[in-house]
């Protein structure tokens, strides 16, 4: 019975009692005891009622904090709109200080593969193949003091040589630089870097590639990683950047000029590149593959590498070459095309006299929203013509943050991997370093 209800009855008893005319001495005691009665029941429920109000009280309280929690978490879930939170995930872990001045993001991309080659050779076994941890590469980036500093490093394991990393089977630094931010689109970056010259050199490393690998034509004419500064300069349609660097472009080694005093460096190494965006964003070249649904992206551009050795240089390190490219991207929202033409005088291996050229042509379509096909014809006409053929599939879980790579590289002519064009790097594309004849390569990637 409710309080309300209980007085309510109380109140009606009384008045009843009130209107009987003056009962007998019994029935004044019967009154009497039944009000001292009800007088206990109301207090005791006065004090029941009592702690059901404090009761509920707690419940109020407690159904605050909780809706705190939940109102801070929802704050945090939608980090990347607001920009208030210090930890998440944004493209990269993350963690930064309140006022954005300190902020750190963790990157890694990790390629495992299974590579089966044949070749023609009689004198030893015309097959070979194995499995091979191919990239396992951590990037540490964010800004210090300020949003306009910003640092990058990076730390790679690579099975194989390629163009931007060739210190195979070992950690090595991929990438240790620092920028500053001057506004308007204006920056200036020192450090290990890549060197602005081909249209793979503006990918941030091999997993945003279409083949889930540095297409041959790179192999070939790729000038990698340097140590030097580069000065850029990004508007909405066009942008333009430039370095000096130790040197540009080496043998099969693939040095990196580290310390000033390195035996190998160049009296004068620099590079530079310009585009100019006719369509699309800039985003959209970050990467080679053109995704259903996205915009029509339309980009033209060209590079420039040039360096001056000193007597002091090995032998293959004493010529001075000049390498002009032109290219051009397409993409049309499922499908896209690249096409890329160099020319080049003293290029490693070759007579210094004499001038080479190549090119390649390179696209890939969208059968369903997750499988891509691919091809690439990549040519270079040197002492030895290279020729070969780069044809496969992607299957897409995640884009390219998780995807499997199914490619076969053909060359089309027999001796296309003794001419030394791709200088040293064969095994990373998959070939050996003998006549081949055909090279299957399966791999899986995560990227993040």
């Amino acid at each position: 019975m409710s309080l309300t209800k209980f007085v309510g009855l109380l109140a009606g008893s009384t008045l009843t009692l009130t209107g009987v005319s003056y009962a007998a001495v019994e029935g004044n005691n019967d009154t009497a005891t039944q009000i001292s009665e009800l007088k206990a029941e109301i207090a005791a429920l006065k004090g029941n009622q009592g702690e059901q109000w404090l009761t509920e009280q707690r419940a109020d309280q407690i159904r605050g904090v909780v809706q705190d929690v939940l109102a801070d978490s929802n704050t945090r879930s939608s980090f990347q709109q607001a920009g208030g939170a210090t930890a998440g995930y944004n493209n990269g872990f993350f963690i930064s200080s309140a006022d954005g001045n300190y902020s750190l993001k963790i990157n890694a991309l990790e390629q495992v593969r299974f590579v089966w080659n044949n070749t023609y050779q009689d004198t030893k076994d015309q097959n070979s193949w194995g499995f091979e941890n191919r990239r396992t590469q951590a990037f540490f980036s964010g800004n210090v003091v300020d949003p306009s500093w910003k640092y990058l490093v990076g730390i790679a394991y690579d099975a194989q040589n390629d163009p931007y990393s060739a210190d195979a089977g070992n950690f090595g630094l991929y990438y240790a630089m620092v920028t500053k931010t001057f506004g308007d689109g204006f920056s200036v970056s020192v450090g290990q870097m890549n060197v602005p010259f081909t249209v793979e050199s503006n990918l941030f490393n091999a997993g945003s590639t279409q083949m889930g690998d540095y297409s041959i034509f790179e192999y070939m004419f790729g000038a990698g990683q340097q140590v030097g500064a580069m000065a850029k300069l990004e508007k909405d349609a066009f942008r333009v950047s430039g370095g000096w660097y130790n040197m540009v472009q080496t043998d099969a080694s693939g040095t990196v000029g580290q310390s000033w005093n390195n035996d190998n460096n160049q009296s004068i190494a620099v590079a530079g590149r310009a585009e100019y965006k006719v369509a699309g964003t800039w985003d959209q070249f970050s990467k080679e593959s053109s995704f259903k649904g996205e915009e029509f992206g339309l980009l033209i551009g060209g590079g420039l590498i040039w360096q001056n050795g000193r007597n002091q240089n090995d032998a293959s390190f004493q010529s001075n070459p000049l390498g002009l490219t032109a290219d051009a991207q397409a993409k049309f929202g499922g499908f896209n095309l690249i096409g890329q033409f160099l020319w080049q005088d003293g290029y490693p291996g070759e007579d210094s006299s004499s001038s080479v050229w190549g090119f390649n042509v390179q696209g890939g379509a969208f059968v369903t929203e997750d499988l891509e096909v691919f091809g690439a014809w990549a040519y270079a006409d040197t002492s030895v013509t290279t020729n070969y053929l780069q044809t496969g599939a992607n299957w897409y879980f995640a884009k390219n943050s998780i995807k499997a790579t199914v490619m076969g590289i053909i060359p089309l002519n027999s001796d296309a991997a003794n001419s030394g064009n791709l200088r040293g790097f064969e095994g990373g594309v998959g070939l050996s370093d003998s006549q081949n004849n055909f090279s299957l390569v399966c791999q899986l990637q995560v990227m993040f």
